[in-house]
C-alpha cells in the first residue's frame, strides 16, 4: 500500500492509502465487486482518503484508468455494524462488498496507527 499525505491547498493535510483490489481481496477486506471478475482485480485501484470530517473516509476507485464512484465511509457506522454483528457491508451504488471487521482493522492501522 502506498500511504501519503497531501495538502489540498487549504492548510489541511489529507492522508491517503492506495491498494490494488487484488491486494484487498487477498487480505479479505474486499469480498467482491459486482460485475468485476476477481481476475480483473489487478486492474482496479482503490484509494482511501481522510476528509475534512473526522472519522469520515472517502473511498474511490479506478478500473483501467476509469474512475469508479466515490463512497464516503463513516468510521462510527462501521463500528456500529461491528457491534451489531454484521460481517459484510455492500455499497449499493458501486456493488462493492467489504468485510466490516477487516476494513475497520485496515483503517485503524493506516490512519490511526493502531495495530
Amino acid at each position: 500500500a502506498v500511504v501519503s499525505t497531501q495538502s489540498t491547498g487549504k492548510g489541511d493535510r489529507r492522508k491517503t492509502a492506495k491498494y490494488s483490489a487484488q491486494k484487498l481481496y487477498e487480505k479479505g477486506v474486499l469480498v467482491e465487486i459486482e460485475k468485476v471478475p476477481v481476475s480483473s482485480f489487478k486492474a482496479v485501484t482503490i484509494e482511501f482518503s481522510t476528509t475534512d470530517e473526522v472519522g469520515t473516509f472517502e473511498v474511490s476507485g479506478k478500473l483501467s484508468g476509469f474512475n469508479i464512484d466515490k463512497i464516503n465511509v463513516v468510521f462510527e457506522n462501521l463500528l456500529q455494524l461491528q457491534y451489531e454483528g454484521v460481517s459484510t457491508l455492500k455499497f449499493e451504488d458501486s456493488g462493492v462488498v467489504v468485510n466490516v471487521n477487516l476494513l475497520i482493522f485496515l483503517l485503524n492501522k493506516k490512519f490511526y496507527g493502531v495495530e
